[in-house]
């Protein structure tokens, strides 16, 4: 087995003052090479963890590592990858992103390594379920501290790599994993840009996962939302964000997911009618790859729709074209429904006039409604959701 240690060096990261400014933070990972093929699996060295470091396994893949000629690794453009609910190191997600010309880490936040088998001085899931609301009396015995640590750590271990541009790197998740990239744009300033996928805060508010935190004694259900819900982050980040999700998500519905990106300044947005909720459908969105290429690699960016407003019995939103539109939508929901991943939504198409979309009227009894349009290359953007309804 080829074994690999590194000197702890010092990076850089605006962590100071989190949560997670503890010592080990900013060093470069200890690590060691498990496997080598078309990606490396690698484990290396978390924060300190039941009294040891804790073991990380994560798939590690470039343009290099698929060919076999690592030599033509050079100055590449560095996406990180953190996985959702019930997920792990995705092998093949790593090599998606390196057939695109990227460096790409993917890591295991649950304590598990190929096959999502525990690994020795993994994180300990009780019964293999993840303790996403457990408060402990220890902070690093806490899933959520480690997870979002683990990550930090992977994005410094990446970034001590000498292939890879460290000016040049990006964030995205998927589920839970969306959830903490929401946390970390507002901890770890080294991304250019960052994508969470399906995952918001104000989980307490409203989400599939509110029914877990209620089942929290009150000041343990304070002290998760306090520690760990996006809200408290996301509205420091500086970094562009793209966010994209589905209408009718299961677990992250719009009015939670509306609050979270409004606390964002520089944003693009891509809600997407009858998206269905998992790793595979949540990252085939190319959306994602286009985003995060036109800040890297400046490549043409995504359309970007502006906030909507009234215009008499209408509405109307402008539109900044970079790629030819090839359809503009106005999307819209006459449904009440308490639950609003049941409502049933509606879309037609309207017209583009000197640089914004429009719809001559908005139907009687519509609740949410939004813009979107599809480029020439079939990428959908979206204007934020625009809630009738006063509780909403």
């Amino acid at each position: 087995m080829l074994l690999i240690l590194l000197i702890a060096t010092s990076v850089k990261a605006q962590i100071k003052g989190t949560l997670w400014d503890v010592k080990g933070i900013h060093d470069v990972p200890k690590y060691k090479v498990m496997s080598t093929d078309s990606a490396i699996g690698l484990i290396y060295q978390g924060l300190p963890y039941k009294g040891q470091p804790q073991n990380v396994y994560a798939y590690y893949a470039t343009p290099g590592t698929l060919s076999g000629d690592r030599s033509k690794d050079k100055n590449l453009p560095v996406v990180v990858l953190v996985h959702g609910g019930g997920g792990m190191a995705f092998k093949e997600w790593a090599i998606m992103w390196a057939k695109k010309g990227y460096a790409a880490i993917s890591m295991d936040t649950r304590g598990n390594g190929p096959g999502k088998k525990h690994i020795d001085g993994g994180f300990d899931e009780p019964n293999s379920l993840t303790p996403y609301f457990t408060i402990t009396p220890k902070l690093d015995e806490q899933w959520m501290f480690q997870a979002v640590a683990d990550v930090i750590l992977a994005n410094n271990l990446v970034r001590s790599f000498p292939e890879v541009d460290v000016n040049r790197t990006a964030l995205t998740g998927i589920s839970w994993g969306g959830i903490i990239t929401c946390l970390l744009a507002g901890v770890d300033d080294r991304y250019r840009a960052a994508v969470p996928v399906y995952g918001c805060g104000y989980l307490l508010q409203n989400s599939s996962m509110r029914a877990e935190l209620l089942k929290l004694n009150d000041k343990d259900r304070q002290t998760w939302v306090n520690q760990y819900d996006p809200s408290n982050y996301i509205g420091k980040t500086k970094m562009p964000m793209l966010f994209l999700d589905g209408s009718n998500d299961p677990h992250f519905y719009l009015d939670s997911y509306t609050k979270t990106y409004r606390l964002v300044k520089d944003k693009n947005i891509s809600i997407k009618i009858g998206l269905k909720h998992s790793h595979h459908y949540g990252w085939a969105n190319d959306e994602i790859y286009y985003y995060i290429n036109s800040y890297l690699n400046k490549t043409i960016p995504l359309n970007k729709i502006e906030m909507p407003v009234k215009d008499g019995e209408g509405a109307s939103a402008k539109i900044e074209i970079h790629a030819p539109v090839a359809k503009a939508y106005f999307n819209f929901t006459r449904d009440t429904t308490h639950v609003l991943m049941n409502r049933k939504w509606e879309s037609a198409e309207v017209q583009i006039n000197n640089g914004r979309i429009t719809t001559p009227i908005i139907p009687l009894g519509t609740t949410m409604w939004y813009f979107s349009s599809t480029d020439n290359r079939g990428l959908l953007t979206s204007s934020e959701v625009t809630f009738i309804e006063p509780k909403l």
